[in-house]
């Protein structure tokens, strides 16, 4: 879950509001999560920095409920550089997790849709499904009501290869983490690499 920044030259971004998210997505009858760098924000209390777009996780089990309740709009599978159309009633398997949307197809890029694997009410990290949470537990709100993801599991996807900004969110989020949030991120780190230099600034 990382800011992808602007998408192709031709098509900037200017993407919603969070209260733009909550009135688009209220009639959703499943969970969805704001995600990426505006969640950590969520969970820090404020803008640590300017975001180029705006990411919503949602599982990978609903994304027809998603896909209808934005069926006027223009959605394009994410896939290597390419953008797919995602066409009504089409199925996406676990080889593409991220949609990219826009009210038109002249549009601006307005909406990021990240699609989580899950299996009955357990959550599972998308890159190792040994890593999971119970999906109750894999977002917080905020004093609106709306949900963002963990800022552990945030966390967890920016650890891969960690850019500058991906450093710089971990050094804003660490301070705030209590005992049992470091306590699962180094968990899980260590699970995909023992070397990692986060999980020594955790302990």
């Amino acid at each position: 879950m990382q800011d992808r920044g602007a998408g192709p030259p031709e098509h900037p971004w200017e993407p919603l509001t969070l209260e733009e998210v909550k009135q688009l997505l209220a009639p959703v009858a499943a969970p969805w999560w704001i995600a990426g760098g505006r969640a950590l924000d969520m969970f820090v209390g404020h803008e640590t920095r300017k975001h180029a777009d705006i990411e919503v996780a949602a599982l990978r089990r609903d994304q027809q409920l998603f896909r209808e309740a934005l069926a006027k709009w223009d959605l394009r599978i994410a896939d290597g550089g390419e953008f797919i159309p995602w066409k009504r009633g089409e199925t996406l398997g676990p080889e593409h997790h991220e949609v990219w949307g826009r009210e038109t197809a002249q549009g601006p890029w307005r909406l990021e849709l990240l699609f989580e694997e899950s299996e009955g009410t357990r959550w599972a990290y998308r890159r190792n499904a040994r890593i999971g949470l119970n999906v109750a537990d894999l977002g917080c709100r905020d004093a609106s009501g709306v949900q963002f993801i963990r800022p552990e599991v945030g966390i967890l996807y920016k650890s891969r290869t960690p850019r500058p900004v991906d450093d710089e969110d971990f050094e804003q989020v660490l301070p705030l983490l209590d005992v049992a949030q470091k306590g699962w991120l180094v968990g899980a780190l260590y699970t995909i690499d023992p070397t990692h230099g986060w999980i020594e600034r955790l302990k």
